[in-house]
């Protein structure tokens, strides 16, 4: 596994879009150039880490899921691991 610029930048441009949000927006949000976030979309330039900070954040998704793909909505993990905890509970009352 590495940091595969071109995948990493179709995720945020995926996230982007599904947030409504335009490039303009988002570049605006993140305090960065238009053309910086379009070279960071299209795959020709990697974020830093606190530019990635700053976007898990802002789309509540992984560092992991927005470098490597892993992982991914934190708000859904966060209710999936609700989830397990409430099923578990479930079972101790009922031993």
């Amino acid at each position: 596994m590495y940091y595969n610029t071109y995948e990493s930048g179709k995720r945020l441009q995926s996230l982007r879009k599904e947030h409504g949000m335009t490039q303009v927006q988002l570049a605006e949000a993140l305090n960065i150039s238009l053309d910086h976030l379009r070279k960071i979309e299209g795959g020709q330039r990697g974020c830093s880490v606190d530019l990635l900070i700053v976007l898990s954040d802002t789309f509540g998704v992984s560092l992991d899921f927005l470098v490597l793909g892993r992982g991914g909505n934190v708000s859904e993990t966060k209710d999936r691991l609700q989830s397990l905890i409430d099923g578990l509970a479930a079972l101790k009352e009922s031993l």
